[in-house]
């Protein structure tokens, strides 16, 4: 006989259509009651099954009837009311209600498209719905405070069998490829056991499963039952069976449970996050009938024990997840404190393949493959990623079966059987590889999942297969599965890498972003120092020789001064160590020496340490050039005084730079370029200053190094302790001594120029963080007196650490290089706010005014 493969018949599939049976629109019933369907507001009969007459007493029941005429007034708009209660295709239940005055039944309505299904069956008596309840608290109780998945399924099961009277419960789970595993079983005695068994997926069909996930309970009172069919009005479309109780079961399933000796059976489905995830199989080995009120009570057990399941991963997922987390954040902040990202993973690779259970890894890094435990060979794992970007590199690829997802590999590895490839960064080809081993199963079967089954006394449509013995089955070259946890901690695991290779293609370009700027620096102090090194020769050039000065003699005496300002400009440049400083000023100063006495030179001898005589050369040829150029030597009566003298209470040495007789002078209204970069100089890299004043008698510059750059060569002098420097005002400095500062700024120079300040003028402790994730460490790790936020961070704000430090009622104070007034300020409005650039005795004093608000000060600020 053919069959049309577009309209498969219920009940008659054969081996190429059996997962095309619909299932769900039999057209018959189960024979444990009647069915009436209605058009939507009840007004006809539109079908109905056979035995409706019979089974509730009615003689003359036809299409067409209308709810009323079929019911009374009252029991046809209780029916409607049930109607209007349920809920996307959920039916509505009433136990124990009267039809007609002497019939009483089990009531199921609810609407199947346009149309009202009314279900009949026997009336659960009262003393088994208070016996019910007792059965599901008991239930209840039994699926309490489980350790795990396992532990409730195996409490669970012999429950249910006592409690539902049943020959065998089984907790059925399916695989991937939906074939199923009894993992939990509870048996009567003397019946074998299919513990630890799996079945093929032909088993339950794929409409078999999603009937299964849509309607979470389906009962076989007899499979051996004669089907009631329905009785229809022609032309109508058929009958979506899916949410009726009584919806007849397919005859290829009951014959597969007849060949397995099962007459009745009960199924609940278990749904884990919206997913079929197994079901709890009852089998029973003569008829049971199951009353509406048992039913709808396993079906509540069921919705529990899916309900607990559900907790429990999602506990375990949210344990390992926030584990993961926790070193994840560990991992990244301490990637970015490393010099170089991609060594800092390369050497940590061991770390990242503690986070997800496998057999060893590695990582392919900017070309570069480095690896740990069992792994593969560079060539192997370029054919692996070469297959993985093939099939869409950028996102996470699995393989629980190598050698048959990537043939190339066939016969190339040997333990390894089972990989994942997390990509690290979307636009390039890096990529982390983790491995597991090959584990031999031997898989118990019930019945060779292999075996043809062919067309049997029914013709065309399947005949199920009768051998249900145990076979045996080894698998190789599979790993360990790959579970949802494993995938959601990849996923995590993949997002951080991602961050730090952002964070390094970032550091990067900040890099060559500060290496052009740097060029240009150097570009233009280079431009500058020839222009003053020019001006020098034309000053020196332009110099009038004396009357009685030969030709010969005036020029000998401008080629020694030449010569004199390049053995400076040498010395200014390379300054080597153990350089005093008056071996420095002779050296800088020789080219404007005429011999009249007109550079004096009074102090100690004194040695230059450290980078001190780079950069205190570049200072004073700075002070030399500009002498030249508007000052005491620009004139042949200008006059210059250097003395240096040792403070003995900051361990500070001041050199004093004192200009007279040459012309009027008076403050320029702009700095020039080299004055600022090197008095900049002095502070950031000697920790020192440099204050100039334009005095009318000449120009007078003061310049204080820390001691520990210089040192006294005076045998007979003796070296006080260096002691931290203090405020000029000891109420200051005693108020913020000790306290502990959180420095929020993402600028580098910034922060080293306010931390170096603080130190250099109080005894407090700085923290200074470069982000908002390392300022949250900080205040995590240090007890934080007071803080200094930088509006704008890295493309964040810093609000949340204003909120953070409010709430814990720490004050502190905002800078910000915006002209406009940001939102975060806005939220604080009296939080005091420094504009950049600032002074830091502004700073000093905003902090000076922080230390000494008390609690309820700062909290009445806000």
């Amino acid at each position: 006989m053919d069959i049309d493969l577009e309209n498969v018949a219920f009940g008659q599939a054969d081996l190429t259509t059996c997962e095309r049976e619909p299932i769900h629109i039999p057209a018959s019933i189960q024979p444990k009651g009647c069915v009436m369907v209605f058009s939507e507001n009840g007004e006809r009969l539109t079908r109905y099954s056979e035995n409706v007459s019979h089974y509730l007493g009615l003689s003359d029941v036809r299409l067409g009837m209308s709810l009323a005429a079929c019911f009374d007034a009252t029991v046809a708009a209780d029916i409607l009311d049930l109607a209007c209660q349920s809920s996307s295709g959920k039916p509505a239940i009433r136990f124990d209600a009267k039809l007609f005055k002497h019939v009483r039944k089990d009531i199921v309505v609810h609407y199947s498209g346009d149309e009202l299904v009314l279900e009949c069956e026997e009336a659960t008596p009262t003393w088994l719905q208070a016996d019910l309840l007792t059965r599901q608290r008991r239930i209840a109780e039994s699926v309490r405070n489980p350790k795990d998945v396992s532990s409730l399924l195996q409490n669970v099961v012999p429950f249910l069998r006592r409690n539902f009277g049943y020959d065998r419960v089984m907790v059925y789970r399916f695989a991937p490829d939906w074939s199923g595993k009894v993992i939990a079983e509870d048996r009567r005695e003397g019946l074998e056991s299919f513990l630890g068994q799996h079945f093929p997926s032909g088993d339950i069909p794929r409409q078999a499963r999603e009937l299964y996930e849509r309607s979470l309970i389906r009962v076989i009172s007899d499979a051996a039952f004669e089907p009631v069919p329905l009785v229809q009005e022609t032309g109508l479309p058929p009958l979506d069976m899916t949410y009726m109780h009584l919806r007849a079961v397919s005859p290829i399933h009951c014959e597969y449970l007849g060949n397995m000796g099962v007459r009745a059976s009960m199924s609940l489905s278990l749904i884990v996050d919206g997913v079929l995830w197994g079901l709890i199989a009852f089998h029973h080995y003569e008829v049971r009938q199951l009353t509406m009120a048992e039913r709808i009570t396993a079906k509540m057990v069921g919705e529990l024990i899916s309900l607990q399941m559900v907790a429990l991963i999602r506990t375990r997922r949210l344990t390992l997840t926030e584990n993961t987390h926790l070193f994840l954040s560990g991992f990244l902040r301490k990637a970015t404190e490393s010099g170089s990202f991609s060594d800092y993973i390369q050497n940590r690779i061991h770390e990242l393949l503690e986070i997800i259970e496998c057999d060893g890894g590695g990582i392919w890094l900017d070309g570069v493959w480095t690896s740990r435990r069992l792994t593969l060979d560079e060539a192997c794992i370029g054919d692996l990623l070469s297959l993985v970007k093939q099939k869409g590199g950028h996102e996470i690829w699995v393989s629980d079966h190598l050698v048959r997802d990537c043939p190339s590999l066939e016969g190339r590895v040997s333990e390894i059987a089972g990989a994942m490839v997390i990509p690290v960064w979307p636009e390039g080809d890096d990529y982390l590889v983790i491995f597991r081993r090959e584990i031999i199963q031997t898989v118990l079967w019930g019945g060779d999942p292999k075996k043809t089954y062919t067309t049997g006394p029914h013709g065309a449509r399947l005949t199920p297969r009768r051998s249900f013995e145990l076979w045996k089955e080894e698998v190789r070259a599979h790993c360990l599965e790959w579970t949802a946890e494993d995938m959601e901690l990849a996923s995590l695991l993949r997002t951080t890498l991602m961050e730090i290779m952002a964070l390094s293609h970032q550091h990067k370009l900040q890099e060559r972003i500060q290496s052009e700027a740097l060029q240009r620096t150097l570009n233009d102090e280079l431009n500058h120092r020839v222009k003053n090194i020019l001006t020098i020769v034309q000053s020196i050039v332009a110099r009038q020789p004396k009357d009685t000065d030969s030709v010969v003699d005036y020029s000998d005496a401008l080629k020694g001064r030449i010569r004199s300002l390049a053995n400076a400009h040498d010395q200014a440049l390379a300054a080597k160590a153990g350089t005093t400083l008056r071996d420095l000023l002779e050296a800088e100063l020789a080219p404007y020496d005429t011999g009249g006495k007109t550079i004096f030179l009074e102090g100690p001898p004194l040695a230059l340490t450290g980078q001190t005589p780079t950069f205190l050369a570049l200072l004073l040829h700075e002070l030399a050039t500009n002498a030249a150029k508007y000052g005491a030597f620009s004139t042949g009566t200008g006059r210059l005084t250097v003395s240096w003298r040792h403070d003995t209470a900051n361990d500070f040495w001041k050199i004093l730079w004192s200009e007279t007789g040459g012309p009027e002078i008076s403050e320029p209204e702009q700095a020039g370029f080299g004055s600022l970069l090197l008095e900049r100089a002095i502070h950031y890299n000697l920790g020192g200053r440099a204050v100039r004043k334009f005095l009318p008698e000449g120009i007078q510059v003061e310049i204080s190094i820390p001691g520990e750059n210089l040192e006294e060569k005076f045998s007979g002098f003796s070296k006080p302790e260096r002691q931290r420097n203090e405020m000029a005002d000891p109420v200051l400095a005693s108020d913020l001594s000790g306290r502990s500062l959180l420095l929020l700024e993402d600028e580098f120079l910034i922060a080293l120029d306010v931390e170096q300040a603080l130190q250099e003028k109080t005894d407090m402790e700085v923290h200074p963080a470069a982000s908002i994730t390392e300022a949250v460490d900080l205040i995590s790790r240090f007890a934080i007196d007071m803080a200094i936020l930088d509006v704008n961070i890295a493309g964040e704000t810093s609000l949340s650490i204003a909120e953070s430090l409010s709430e814990k009622h720490i004050p502190f104070v905002f800078t910000t290089g915006c002209e406009e007034e940001s939102a975060v300020i806005a939220r604080f409005p009296n939080i005091p706010v420094l504009k950049k650039p600032y002074e830091i005795d502004d700073l000093l004093k905003c902090l000076f005014g922080l230390s000494v608000w008390s609690v309820e000060g700062f909290l009445s600020r806000q």
